[in-house]
This record gives C-alpha cells, sequence and structure tokens, in this order.
C-alpha cells in the first residue's frame, strides 16, 4: 500500500476520469490534469459514441468483463440525469456461413454456452428485419440483444462532473513529463510530482499516468509494449433518422475480421457514424493528420456494396481517432518497475471505453497494489509478438 493519499492523474479520459472518481472516493486527495477540460477535443474518448458489447469470439476473459461493464451501464443510467448508454444490441453479420474459429461463430458460441440467446440473421432474416442491409453480401450472422453504444464524450463530461462534486481538483495544462526524481521514493525531501509546460509542479505521493496515446511519450518505458495508432472515424448525414436507428438499425460489426467496417445507428440531428478498425497508421498523437480522400472512397464503396441507401450520404464530419495499442491487445494496468509511486493504465486498443463501469475500480486497485479478479490479465509485462491482424480485428472492439 502506498504511504501517501495525494495523487495525480494524469489525463481525463475515460480512463483518468473513473479512476479520479473512485479514488477520491477512497479518500485520495486527487487532481486531475489534462490539456483542457474534459471531455477534451483529441482524446479518444471523445466522439458521438462508441460501442458496448460483450461479443469476443473465443475469449471468455473480456465476455465476462464486459458483462460486469453492462451492470455498470445499466446502474448509470438509473443514477444519471439522462440516459447515456442505449441498450439497442449489436448486430454481427458475416460474409459467409459463420464457420468454427471464426470471430461470428465463436461469439454466437461463447453467447449461447454462457445462457444467452443471441438469434441467427440469415439473408432472409436481415432482409425482413434490417430493410437498410444488402442481404445478398451477408449470408449469415447473429444478433446479441445485449449491447448497445454510449454518448462517449458525454458520458466523460458526466463522470467528470461527479468526480468534481466528490473533491477532484481538475487543472487545465499540458504536461512536459514527470518530475526529475523518477523514483518517487520520497526521500531526501526531494520534489516529485508531474511538471506543467512553464515548469508549474503538481506535488504528490502518488502519480497515475491515463494518458492514452500520448502514454508512451510520458513513460518511455512503455514504448516497447504500447504504439500510438491513428484510426479513421467517418459521419455522414442521413435525411431521415429514423430509418437508421433500432430496432431496423442497431449498431453493426460487417464482417469485421474481413473488412474491418462498423458502424451505430443514425442520431436525432442525423449523423450516422462509420468507423474502419485495422492496422491503422503509426503515428505521434499531435501529428495524427487528417482522414484521407483514399479512406473516404473505401467506405463509398463499402456503403455502395452494404447498405446501398447511403451510398451517396453526404460526408458531414470526420476525425482521426487515436488508439493506444497494447501488442497483445490487453490493457496495462499496473505499477511501473524502478518508479514505485508511478502506476500506468492505458493500452486500450480501441476496445476500452465499453468497460468504463469497472474501469476506475480496476485502475485504483493497482494504484492500491491491490489485486481483483481482472487484474492478472493487465499486469506490467515483456513485450510479446503482436497479434495478427484477424486477432486484433476481433479481439479489439471497434473504436469502443
Amino acid at each position: 500500500m502506498t504511504s501517501g493519499r495525494d495523487i495525480v492523474v494524469v489525463g481525463a479520459g475515460v480512463f483518468g476520469v473513473t479512476a479520479s472518481l473512485e479514488l477520491a472516493r477512497r479518500g485520495w486527495a486527487v487532481t486531475l490534469v489534462d490539456r483542457g477540460p474534459p471531455p477534451h477535443a483529441e482524446a479518444s474518448s471523445t466522439d458521438i459514441s462508441k460501442m458496448v458489447r460483450m461479443d469476443y469470439g473465443s475469449d471468455v476473459f473480456y465476455h465476462e468483463l464486459a458483462e460486469a461493464a453492462l451492470d455498470g451501464w445499466k446502474e448509470w443510467n438509473r443514477l444519471w440525469p439522462r440516459p447515456l448508454y442505449h441498450d439497442e444490441g449489436f448486430l454481427v453479420l458475416s460474409a459467409g456461413p459463420m464457420e468454427p474459429g471464426g470471430f461470428e461463430y465463436e461469439s454466437h458460441r461463447v453467447l449461447v454456452e454462457r445462457g444467452y440467446a443471441p438469434p441467427r440473421v440469415r439473408a432472409d432474416e436481415l432482409r425482413r428485419r434490417h430493410p437498410k442491409w444488402n442481404a445478398d453480401a451477408y449470408p449469415d450472422g447473429y444478433f446479441s440483444p445485449r449491447g448497445g453504444w454510449a454518448e462517449s464524450g458525454a458520458v466523460v463530461r458526466q463522470l467528470s462532473l461527479e468526480a468534481a462534486s466528490a473533491g477532484v481538483q481538475i487543472r487545465e495544462g499540458s504536461v512536459a513529463g514527470l518530475d526529475g526524481s523518477v523514483g518517487f521514493d520520497g526521500g531526501g525531501g526531494r520534489e516529485q510530482g508531474v511538471r506543467l509546460e512553464g515548469r508549474a509542479l503538481l506535488s504528490a505521493d502518488h502519480v497515475l499516468v491515463c494518458a492514452g496515446a500520448w502514454t508512451p511519450r510520458l513513460l518511455p518505458e512503455t514504448a516497447p509494449v504500447l504504439t500510438s495508432v491513428a484510426q479513421p472515424v467517418l459521419h455522414f448525414g442521413v435525411d431521415e433518422p429514423s430509418a437508421y436507428r433500432g430496432p431496423a438499425f442497431p449498431p453493426f460489426a460487417a464482417d469485421i475480421a474481413g473488412s474491418g467496417w462498423y458502424g451505430f445507428p443514425a442520431l436525432e440531428d442525423g449523423r450516422l457514424k462509420l468507423g474502419h478498425h485495422g492496422p491503422g497508421r503509426t503515428v505521434e498523437p499531435d501529428r495524427r493528420g487528417d482522414v484521407s480522400p483514399d479512406h473516404v472512397a473505401h467506405a463509398r464503396r463499402f456503403l455502395a456494396r452494404a447498405i446501398p441507401s447511403l451510398t451517396d450520404a453526404p460526408l458531414v464530419g470526420s476525425r482521426v481517432c487515436m488508439y493506444c495499442d497494447s501488442r497483445d491487445g490487453d490493457l496495462l494496468v499496473d505499477r511501473v518497475p524502478d518508479r514505485a509511486a508511478v502506476t500506468v493504465a492505458a493500452g486500450g486498443s480501441g476496445h476500452g471505453f465499453k468497460f468504463a463501469p469497472v474501469l476506475g475500480k480496476i485502475i485504483a486497485d493497482a494504484v492500491e497494489e491491490r489485486t481483483n479478479r481482472w487484474s492478472p490479465r493487465f499486469r506490467w509485462r515483456a513485450p510479446t509478438e503482436p497479434r495478427s491482424e484477424e486477432a486484433r480485428l476481433t479481439g479489439g472492439d471497434p473504436n469502443a
């Protein structure tokens, strides 16, 4: 256990804000620092929506973790001024028959084995229940009724308000780095904490780094495990939003292992989000650039084949979302070796947001060196061979 109870949390995305709230409730004096008020426009936790689902192929660990998080999403909906999680299910489509070993088949199998009854959606059923889809392109699939999507930016905003009410001090400023006394051993009266640009020091007994794609820059020792990766997101406009919302048009993954495409129902203002989960581009997060015209053209080819009515839908927005990918796709939540009072919580790998209701406790337990049910898989580890691209696509959620 740490001897002090003052902590600076770097990064006010979903990792940082949930951890700050939980730590404050445990009696810590928490300062949460980010470059601007949460949700920050450049954080991966921002944007209009993130997927929430239990579908993880044969990986029962993440299925069970998402199951626990779903209970939390329901509780947050009950407590918050308005629901920010939308329980609309998750449509999983396959470009061919679902077969053993494939993401769609294995996800369906695990759901059934764990007591759920996700109905199969073959071409005739897709044509009848989800008429916007080209059923000829997706002869098989299923509908997972327990899942949906969350208003991601609004969730971070709500959590930051709760954190402030719990006593968390939210401080704006760009972090230049951890203070020179990198051991954080508290000996010799040395100052320790987080150094902001302009040389201001936020002193603390402990530092928690939840900086997402900026983590390898602040903690170079994580660079062998974590990589900053840019992924494109597009927003299209639709004239009839009600035709592109549930139950006829729920959140979807369209042959995700083969194509990388996923998307969401239209918002009331007509924005429909389409994302692509692929290898992305390894970049510095402050140099992410813009979504390329080639990718927009690629998206339109997908729409023309899969959802023909959206072929010529106007592009009303685009965003380059920064993932903090771990090489094995697992989160990294643990004390940092040789830094006795530094904890890192990162490596969302494009699928961390859905776990928001349970993230705070997992991270706070790491700070306090407590073991919980989930922590062994997220511990500090040596670099491994990266997952195959199919494993990354199916084990890491599309932008969720």
